[in-house]
């Protein structure tokens, strides 16, 4: 299913192991709504910026946008660290 170019597509693929990039592919719509999340994240620390986008796939989810103050708040991270 293919949705109209001004929807915000956004696809963001995780870290599968340490030191790999994360990568977010998006047309301009999702960037800026993603973009527009990170700036609601930082103005209104006590709440969360969401932005509610669509994948490859064209299904809708949502981005959430937290702020931490503390690096123990990142945790757990996406991958298992490696032995």
């Amino acid at each position: 299913m293919y949705l109209p170019k001004e929807y915000p597509f956004i696809h963001i693929y995780a870290q599968q192991k340490t030191h790999q990039p994360t990568i977010i592919k998006a047309n301009t719509e999702g960037l800026c709504v993603l973009l527009n999340a990170i700036v609601t994240a930082i103005a209104y620390q006590e709440n969360n910026g969401t932005a509610e986008v669509f994948d490859g796939d064209a299904e809708a989810y949502e981005v959430v946008v937290r702020l931490v103050n503390t690096h123990d708040e990142l945790a757990p991270v996406p991958y298992q660290i490696e032995k």
